[in-house]
């Protein structure tokens, strides 16, 4: 997917300076379902509570999450929970503006590219390792959770799901250019493939955009074996690693492997292209959760592993939480938000409702119910499956930082104008990352 996003400065200083306390709430429930008393009342009666639950996402996703609230405040009428939900542009710097203004919902997803900025930098969310009394953390797989949604040894969020990316193709255009499914990917292939695609027929295109996330960190890690960015915060590459991508970047376009940027750059993201929907695209970098969205322009859908060339350090595949949900630190109730995040993202019945709206759920058997009952799609499911196959090391937090990100994209982009060459992109790439590094706390 291709989220081409400005993440002004201004907005990370307010957060880097302005850390919010932490708000404790008063509740001693012990069921995710029900809360029980929350105390303070001098009674059985539980306290009566309202949470506020920020999200973005499609219609389906807002359904479903809508219907999941019904379900619980139904259970749980002393809860009340405000819904307030979008698209994702502007969703960030909304966040960030309420984070800094003290106004933050008590429960939201956070993109694992903003988890730098919000969870570990700035301390603005529960480690909700200390809200274990109210969360079945048992229900989760204990290695996942340490390895992707765990920073500094505080628990960032509850993954909504499993997550990775894959090689997402249009079973009818490979027919239609004899492609065979069980093609091994790998950069070479790509491009001695795509450019007989542009040869045969020059309206059509193997690939539509790269981006930085789906092409130039995993091509450059894969030569490398390192973080983007590395811990003590420096590259972990050297100029001629950046070099022979931007390199290989501009062949692609050179030989037609690629849709030309001045028609792909009209579209945020490549299932909204028309070229895409019409049949001209072969396949796309994606994420295991876009499937859904992008199966409702094009219905004939496989899925097959990231190209991993035979001489990578590491395959690079990323593989990700979905939207790891967190509790904001100025949260008056974090017990009941805990109560109610636990029930949302362990009980089959909310597992029931949600399905794969973010992707294939981390709850083993409420993930392999819904697979056998058909209520995931198997794509979906088959593309979780492929990417856990041969993961790449997990992306620390400053490789995720949304203002490094900004400027290897913005670079990236100025090569597929043709307004630097790819010597001067490596160049200016690497003098822009270690300017910004140096000056970060």
């Amino acid at each position: 997917m291709r989220h081409r996003k400005v993440w002004p400065s201004a907005l990370s200083a307010i957060l880097l300076t302005g850390v919010l306390a932490g708000c404790a709430g008063g509740d001693g429930g012990n069921s995710p379902q029900n809360s029980g008393n929350s105390g303070g009342s001098g009674d059985d009666s539980p306290q009566e509570v309202s949470l506020r639950f920020s999200w973005w996402g499609s219609e389906v996703r807002h359904k479903a999450l809508l219907d999941a609230i019904d379900l619980y405040t139904e259970n749980n009428p002393h809860v009340t929970i405000e819904p307030e939900y979008s698209g994702f542009d502007g969703y960030y710097q909304k966040l960030v503006t309420q984070f800094a203004g003290g106004t933050a919902p008590d429960l939201t997803p956070l993109s694992v590219d903003w988890i730098d900025e919000l969870a570990v930098k700035s301390d603005l969310v529960v480690d909700l390792y200390t809200l274990d009394e109210y969360i079945d953390l048992d229900a989760f797989d204990a290695d996942f959770l340490e390895r992707y949604a765990v920073f500094d040894g505080k628990l960032a969020g509850l993954p909504m799901g499993v997550n990775g990316m894959v090689n997402l193709y249009n079973q009818d255009f490979f027919d239609r250019f004899d492609i065979p499914e069980d093609t091994v990917w790998d950069w070479e292939t790509i491009h001695t493939i795509g450019k007989r695609v542009h040869e045969e027929d020059p309206n059509a295109y193997l690939l539509g955009m790269f981006d930085y996330r789906t092409f130039l960190q995993p091509f450059v890690n894969q030569q490398t074996g390192n973080q983007w960015i590395q811990d003590d915060k420096t590259v972990g590459f050297e100029a001629d690693a950046l070099e022979a991508a931007f390199a290989y970047y501009q062949q692609l376009l050179d030989d037609g492997v690629m849709q030309p940027i001045a028609e792909s750059s009209l579209y945020k993201d490549l299932a909204e292209n028309l070229q895409w929907q019409e049949g001209n695209i072969g396949m796309m970098f994606t994420l295991a959760s876009t499937i859904a969205k992008v199966k409702t322009y094009t219905p004939n859908l496989g899925v097959s592993m990231y190209p991993v060339p035979a001489d990578a350090l590491t395959s690079a595949v990323l593989v990700n939480p979905s939207n790891p949900l967190a509790i904001s630190k100025a949260s008056k109730h974090p017990e009941e938000a805990a109560k109610f995040a636990s029930w949302l993202l362990t009980s089959s019945e909310a597992a029931a409702i949600l399905k794969d709206v973010y992707s294939v759920p981390v709850v083993a058997a409420n993930a392999e119910q819904l697979v056998a009952d058909g209520a995931i799609d198997s794509t979906v499911a088959e593309a979780v499956q492929i990417a856990m196959e041969n993961p790449g090391n997990p992306v620390n937090g400053l490789s995720n930082n949304q203002e490094l990100n900004q400027i290897a994209q913005d670079i990236l982009d100025r090569v597929a104008f043709k307004q630097l060459s790819p010597d001067q992109a490596a160049a200016d790439l690497m003098a822009r990352l270690d300017e910004k590094l140096r000056s970060m706390p």
